[in-house]
């Protein structure tokens, strides 16, 4: 029988504590390695049966201390599950996890699923992530956003959708406020890792440093490890959203990157709206609206699925005289957003005209 420990690092996560330990109660061990604490969260995890030892990392780095808090685990361990405190297992993982962890396995992927609260069980994204490790040959790379890699010689991966794991994000934490000054120092200690120049440039964007974020998304766009198809489409939807005069021009690539994902076609319905370019909005629209799936990945944009979409749609058929899908597309936009009061004059108006329409096809 296999061992278990799960473990993670802390930093005043006492709102999280009961709901992380109850979750992980059936393992073996569960270890947490504080690394400052002032509110009870020692005290919530010693009470609730967990064993926490105080660290210090300085200066502070994420992969730091997560293999400081690895090394604290018991030589005797099989596997070891890597768990933010925001997170928490779904009931009934253990068995689950000794079914599909095989003899020589050394990682296994489970489902990460993200909620918006606790009590709402509506998925926002979801993927498969290594949370499951082999108590040797890893160690975690990259002072923020660290990744778990394999330092062995053969690393044999499996994976198992039953066992989920979910997290609910406090974006509001102090600690994201130390993410942009690593990931710089993450992008000096190597230049050609893709995904921390993506994150950098991206979190540059948000800070609006654009004069140094556009060149971090290019050089992005430009390295041979840059091959996920709806990140590239997402940089350059970013770099359109920073250099105006080539904007129609980036986002008419992110399409073609990723034409499966809805972003890029209401990024460009919202262009050619601007432009009062009628029937390329229209062909935006209609493009858009068929994408009727999210990927699921962490840069799904939720503005995508709302009402914005059939709205442009409905006033491109208006201007077109297309008026059945005018009135088509205006009623799905207001399903979505029943009190706006514009979506609503604006579908009563497509209706008379269409009737009007109708009336001397009739005549």
């Amino acid at each position: 029988m296999v061992k278990v420990a799960v473990y993670t690092i802390a930093l005043n996560e006492a709102a999280n504590v009961e709901r992380w330990a109850n979750s992980a109660v059936d393992a073996d061990y569960r270890i947490v390695a504080d690394t400052g604490s002032t509110d009870d969260t020692v005290a919530r995890l010693t009470a609730a049966g967990v064993t926490v030892h105080r660290i210090a990392v300085r200066p502070w780095r994420f992969d730091d201390a997560r293999n400081a808090a690895m090394a604290l685990i018991p030589a005797d361990v099989d596997v070891c599950c890597t768990m933010d405190m925001d997170r928490f297992l779904e009931p009934g993982w253990r068995p689950k996890l000794e079914a599909a962890w095989t003899p020589g396995t050394t990682a296994l992927y489970c489902q990460t699923v993200y909620r918006s609260s606790v009590d709402d069980p509506t998925p926002l994204r979801s993927w498969p992530a290594k949370n499951f490790h082999h108590r040797w040959g890893y160690r975690f790379k990259r002072p923020v956003h660290e990744a778990l890699v394999f330092t062995g010689e053969t690393e044999v991966t499996a994976s198992s959708r039953d066992i989920v794991m979910f997290e609910v994000q406090d974006l509001a934490k102090p600690t994201r406020s130390s993410y942009l000054p690593l990931m710089e120092v993450a992008h000096k200690e190597d230049p050609d890792d893709a995904q921390i120049c993506f994150w950098l440039g991206r979190d540059l964007m948000w800070a609006n440093q654009h004069a140094r974020a556009v060149p971090l998304l290019e050089r992005y766009l430009e390295l041979p490890t840059s091959k996920w198809a709806e990140e590239r489409s997402e940089a350059m939807r970013y770099i359109a959203r920073m250099q105006p005069e080539q904007r129609l021009s980036w986002l008419d690539k992110a399409r073609i990157e990723a034409p499966h994902r809805r972003e890029a076609w209401l990024d460009l319905a919202e262009e050619f709206h601007d432009k009062g370019d009628w029937l390329n909005l229209f062909w935006a629209c209609s493009n858009g609206i068929e994408k009727s799936h999210r990927t699921g990945s962490y840069l799904d944009d939720a503005n995508c699925w709302g009402f914005r979409l059939y709205d442009l749609g409905a006033i491109a058929a208006w201007r077109l005289n297309v008026m059945d899908r005018a009135v088509e597309w205006g009623q799905r936009a207001l399903n979505l957003d029943p009190e706006n009061k514009r979506l609503q004059n604006n579908l009563q108006h497509f209706c008379q005209l269409k009737n009007i329409v109708r009336s001397g096809e009739a005549e």
